[in-house]
């Protein structure tokens, strides 16, 4: 039997007015899941240049048809896709609406966001700006948040520019690039700024594929000898590109991190309220300074600071990146093999071994063997109690595990275990991580869950970590010592 990899569906968009950092960020990670997954992009109406990065990095395009509203897209979007295709989701223009439909459908969902300003129903949720906390965002509970540069999104020769030695930057030339379209065009402005800043030193000019301004561009650096024009270039070429000059000025964007991971002394302009969070991120750090700066800066001290910056931002981009999306993303697939569905009065036997299992009694708060009448009762009354929601996961037609909640009032009591045969693979997360997305679906409303683990039960207790319950004081019962996690979830916005 071939293997068949698993999907990732991309939706992005990007032309001459909306740019294409979207686009360009979203082929990053394409570029880092491969060969492990197979990608797709969907894309309103690409522009020749566009439609050519993407299939450099993408296996397939698909054009969403013209004329549809969001909805109307959201219904075409679900025809094409199978239970377990991941959806990324990258723009703007897009309503929470869009995500919330898929992911109240069960479908997998990944938001690329750098907004912080709504509810994200997503299981996964990419905002490699630095400084963000996870408080920060409002989210479906049991979404994994993968926040900083430790998840840059960056294209492939940038990844391995990260792990070259670190080498003197040359200050005589100058990289200049402000977006992939810079409708604006900031790129002409800023040029003939750093021409009368520093008339001697070279400034290499990268325009995008979605450039409007190409042409006066060319007429006005026609004759100007210092000035050298690049348009569209591969990464591989602006990976070289950059690591040829030690001065770099762009937007706070997905092109910093580029800039950063080649390393130099980087200067930010920015273009869009959008990338305030990133210039203060990366300027407080050290990482850059605002492009104001530059002409404040002694010449004679270019080289050495130009070198340090190098160092400093070599010591946060450390190329890691691919294997931690890799990682995130196979698990957020492991998940969503798993069926759930909500116990029925014939698992009454299933739930009576696997409460009888001597692990799962030996990690338990009451360690006693329970008869078969008692469980009976309890679970009888179990499948009428509102407040009970016992779910059962199951492989290919096999059940694997379950997790049991149960609620006081507005606090739910977690209860999970995984199948003796399907032990030491990583389940409890996803077992955990699908329980805590389908209770989201079955209870609306505001509450709480919490989790007692014996403190010798490690494995469990890492699977809380993950999930991003806080650890509470530890209580002592019946002579044993256990730790106590909570996890508070607001209220979502279903309307």
């Amino acid at each position: 039997m071939s293997f068949v990899r698993p999907r990732v569906i991309f939706r992005a968009d990007g032309d001459a007015r909306m740019g294409l950092g979207h686009v360009v960020r979203c082929l990053a990670l394409a570029d880092m899941l491969q060969p492990d997954f197979e990608t797709i992009f969907v894309i309103r109406q690409p522009g020749e240049n566009v439609q050519s990065q993407i299939e450099q990095s993408c296996l397939q395009t698909w054009l969403v048809p013209e004329g549809l509203n969001e909805t109307q897209e959201i219904a075409w979007l679900r025809q094409q896709l199978t239970p377990t295709d991941i959806v990324v989701l990258d723009g703007y223009h897009f309503s929470p609406r869009y995500a919330q439909t898929l992911w109240l459908q069960g479908q997998p969902v990944v938001c690329l966001d750098d907004l912080v300003n709504h509810y994200i129903w997503a299981d996964l949720i990419i905002n490699q700006a630095g400084g963000i906390q996870p408080e920060a965002y409002r989210h479906v509970p049991g979404a994994q948040l993968c926040l900083g540069p430790a998840y840059a999104l960056l294209r492939r020769p940038f990844q391995e520019a990260t792990r070259t030695a670190v080498t003197q930057p040359d200050t005589q030339r100058i990289f200049l690039n402000m977006g992939g379209a810079d409708p604006e065009n900031h790129t002409l402005a800023l040029l003939q700024q750093m021409q009368l800043l520093f008339p001697a030193k070279a400034v290499d000019v990268v325009t995008g594929a979605a450039y409007p301004h190409q042409a006066s561009l060319q007429q006005y650096a026609q004759n100007q000898d210092q000035v050298r024009l690049h348009h569209a270039l591969p990464a591989e070429q602006m990976a070289a590109l950059l690591q040829s000059c030690g001065i770099h000025v762009c937007p706070p964007s997905g092109m910093a991190y580029e800039c950063c991971a080649v390393g130099g002394l980087l200067f930010l302009h920015p273009i869009a309220d959008n990338q305030r969070q990133l210039l203060n991120f990366l300027t407080e750090t050290g990482l850059a300074f605002p492009y104001s700066t530059l002409a404040q800066l002694p010449e004679p001290e270019l080289a050495a600071l130009a070198l340090a910056g190098r160092q400093r931002q070599r010591q946060v981009f450390d190329g890691q990146a691919a294997y931690r999306f890799q990682r995130a993303f196979s698990e957020l697939y492991a998940a969503s093999q798993l069926g759930v569905r909500r116990a029925r009065t014939e698992d009454a036997q299933q739930y009576f071994t696997w409460a009888n299992d001597p692990e799962v009694r030996r990690n338990a708060i009451h360690s006693a063997p329970i008869e078969w009448p008692t469980h009976l009762q309890w679970f009888t009354r179990r499948l009428t109690d509102p407040d009970s929601f016992l779910y059962i996961f199951e492989r290919e037609g096999t059940a694997v595990g379950q997790v049991r909640i149960e609620f006081s009032d507005s606090v739910g009591t977690i209860d999970y275990s995984v199948a003796t045969a399907y032990r030491g693979r990583g389940l409890g997360v996803a077992l955990l991580r699908r329980a805590l997305g389908q209770l989201r679906r079955d209870k609306p409303g505001q509450w709480a869950l919490e989790g007692q683990v014996k403190a010798s039960n490690l494995p469990s207790c890492r699977v809380f970590q993950r999930l991003g319950f806080a650890q509470l004081a530890a209580v002592q019962l019946h002579n044993d010592t256990y730790e106590v996690f909570r996890l508070a979830v607001a209220s979502a916005d279903f309307s």
